[in-house]
């Protein structure tokens, strides 16, 4: 029952990871170019001289004018070609070199630095929209007719600041300020000041800041773990949720928590069409791919702000290489702007790696954003505890290697009493057979015997489902943790050239030759062998099926991790390691002698003999005595011997034997075989003796 129990709890597991349910969900179909959002392909081709709607609907409206200070629209200069953006290199630092741009003020690329944690250069890049570009949109959402300031003007830059301006002479002024301190690493800070000139007010609605956006990052083929599944839109509400459609994870299912919510690619709408959820408090949103993540936090919670996402596909996407990304943006509202009174909204901005121990030193729950789901409780004490063996090892497939061990080491006590529980249950595995023989048409009684059976033996039948039932929340945390650890990324080791990728040695026919996953499945091979299961005649047909499914454990891990990350399947071949080395100690150690007191007393003596006596017995004749039920203690009792001896050749009679089919009748008759050996061994036991 314990084997059956733990296969069916594995098979959960693995169906679990291999169907993840948001990953297969279905979504709209693209369009053509891959969005049907006019700004999708940022400020070029625009001819009729007004700025585009981000929003995919063409109506635009005109800008609300505070009462008795009636004006015109606010004059915009005419859009620039996409050729004469001009792009400023600036606030560079060990870690990233921003790429500004005069279109919007914002950010149109950062180039990230292999420096400290991160083992490999990447370029985050923003089409269309930078990062942190705005706009001014009514209450609806819609982009106000003629009021998307651009292009802006530079004004000062410094190693450690740039500002941009833009002003409409008399009218309006967009201050845009980016600082960067000296000891920070992917932090910007940002301010963005507007501004009413001349003598009347203004009112606008809301205002609008682009979170950037994020694209796949090329990946081996994995059919169980699609990249673009980590392609997701964020938030953090500090507040109460909002009850507006499924805006939080109680009633949408997920497990993310209420605070936090990640949509992901396949959640999302149609290409180029945008959805939102409005917020309470908003601490921070996100956008983010596998391994890097823009988080725009600003300097107070937001209220009343929107957080609104879509599928975006990259500008050199193509049927038969799509390259699929998600945007973002945040909204929030503006109000009256009085003359001369500027008003300020000041953010953090964090566009790097997820790392989370970078992002745990930010504070304000940005760590969410690594997503380690339900188990995060151990997922980031692991992450915290990899980062520190890899500065004390120098690389992290031996810190991998030392999380493991480590681990493992702690469990060691409960497996080793897991162990020594399972081969006391298999040495009565046949007088329990006989007991619900006894009573096999009396399922009261039998429960009753076989609580009374466990209690005089002291055994505990679920025992030996421990090591597996913790084992699985530690492994899906660190599925969880080393999946998404850009620390991982670039990083070699041994054959394998990225921690983060598939262990390829080769590649034959488009179909990528790992090595790591057949080691492991020969390691957790050899981990059954050394604990195998008695296949009785007495056992019943669920016992054998359960049986057989173990058996074929091994390989269904070897087609569930063959694809996914080198790190992962290092951990478990390590894993595996370990528990062979635990069983070998468990098996020849000082807990070998207990492994043979489980049996049943069936002789009426009452004599028992000194300990040294009973450690004298070797390993051959202690299984012999076990298979006769005869005590590992003292001197063989002859009687008892050919007593036992008998009743056991009862269940091979030639009766009996037609009765079986022909596979269990080659198990009896391999039975038989072994007790008429252990018969005849501890029969010269019993000639020696006298």
């Amino acid at each position: 029952m314990k084997n059956y129990i733990i296969g069916i709890v594995l098979l959960l597991v693995a169906g679990f990871l291999m169907l993840d349910p948001l990953q297969w969900q279905p979504r709209g179909e693209p369009s053509n170019n891959g969005s049907n959002d006019p700004s999708s392909s940022g400020d070029s081709n625009q001819s009729d001289g007004t700025i585009p709607s981000l929003d995919p609907s063409p109506k635009e409206v005109e800008p609300r004018i505070a009462e008795g200070n009636a004006s015109p629209a606010l004059p915009v200069a005419t859009p620039i070609t996409q050729a004469e953006e001009k792009l400023e290199y600036a606030l560079e630092n060990d870690y990233s070199l921003p790429v500004f741009s005069n279109h919007t003020g914002g950010i149109r690329e950062i180039h990230l630095k292999k420096h400290g944690r991160l083992s490999k250069d990447y370029n985050m890049t923003h089409e269309g929209e930078s990062l942190m570009s705005l706009a001014f949109e009514d209450e609806e959402g819609r982009v106000l007719k003629e009021s998307k300031p651009g292009p802006y003007e530079l004004v000062e830059k410094t190693d450690r600041k740039i500002l941009y301006r833009w002003e409409s002479p008399g009218k309006l002024r967009v201050e845009r300020e980016y600082v960067r301190e000296a000891n920070s690493s992917y932090v910007i800070q940002h301010q963005t000041r507007v501004t009413k000139l001349g003598d009347s007010s203004l009112s606008f609605d809301r205002m609008r800041l682009h979170l950037g956006s994020a694209f796949q990052i090329p990946r081996l083929y994995n059919p169980f773990d699609s990249s673009e599944t980590y392609l997701n839109v964020g938030y953090y509400n500090a507040g109460a949720p909002l009850s507006e459609g499924c805006s939080c994870a109680e009633c949408s299912g997920r497990i993310d928590g209420e605070a936090e919510e990640f949509f992901q690619y396949n959640e999302m709408e149609v290409a180029g069409q945008w959805d939102s959820r409005t917020l309470a408090q908003t601490r921070w949103a996100c956008v983010n791919n596998q391994f890097f993540v823009n988080v725009v936090r600003p300097e107070t919670d937001l209220a009343n702000a929107r957080v609104g996402w879509r599928i975006k596909d990259r500008s050199d996407s193509t049927p038969e290489n799509e390259v699929k990304g998600v945007e973002g943006r945040l909204s929030f509202p503006l109000g009256r702007l009085e003359p001369g009174v500027p008003k300020n909204f000041s953010f953090h901005v964090y566009a790097g790696p997820k790392d989370y121990v970078g992002l745990s030193e930010l504070k304000f729950e940005q760590k969410k954003v690594m997503q380690f789901g339900v188990f995060w409780w151990l997922s980031e004490p692991f992450s915290w505890l990899l980062n520190k063996l890899h500065f004390f090892l120098g690389s992290y497939g031996l810190a991998i290697i030392a999380l493991t061990i480590l681990v493992k080491s702690l469990l060691w006590p409960l497996t080793a009493k897991a162990t020594r529980s399972q081969k006391k249950m298999q040495a009565l595995q046949e007088p329990m057979g006989k007991l619900k023989e006894k009573h096999k048409g009396n399922s009261q009684k039998l429960n009753q015997e076989m609580m009374k059976f466990y209690k005089e033996n002291k055994v505990n039948p679920f025992a030996g489902c421990w090591p597996i039932l913790i084992q699985i929340p530690i492994f899906l945390s660190m599925f969880w943790m080393l999946r998404s650890a850009a620390e991982l990324y670039g990083q070699g080791f041994l054959w394998a050239n990225d921690l983060s990728e598939q262990d390829s040695v080769s590649v034959l026919q488009g179909f990528s030759i790992n090595l790591l996953p057949i080691l492991m499945v020969a390691t957790q091979w050899f981990q059954m062998k050394l604990n195998p299961m008695q296949m009785g005649p007495e056992m019943s047909d669920a016992q054998r099926i359960n049986a057989k499914m173990m058996r074929f454990m091994p390989f269904m891990f070897l087609i569930f991790l063959y694809f996914f990350s080198s790190s992962l399947v290092l951990y478990w071949t390590i894993q595996n390691l370990m528990t062979i080395l635990q069983t070998l100690i468990t098996k020849r150690g000082p807990l070998a002698k207990e492994e043979a007191k489980p049996s049943i007393a069936v002789s009426s003596e009452e004599d028992e003999e000194d300990e040294p006596v009973r450690n004298e017995l070797s390993d051959e004749e202690r299984k012999y005595r076990n298979l006769l039920g005869l005590r590992a203690k003292g001197p063989v009792d002859g009687k008892l011997l050919e007593r036992n001896y008998k009743e056991r050749l009862r269940n091979y009679s030639p009766t009996k034997l037609e009765g079986m089919s022909e596979a269990r009748r080659e198990q009896a008759m391999k039975k038989k075989d072994r007790l008429e050996v252990a018969y005849e061994f501890l029969q010269e036991r019993i000639d020696k003796q006298t």
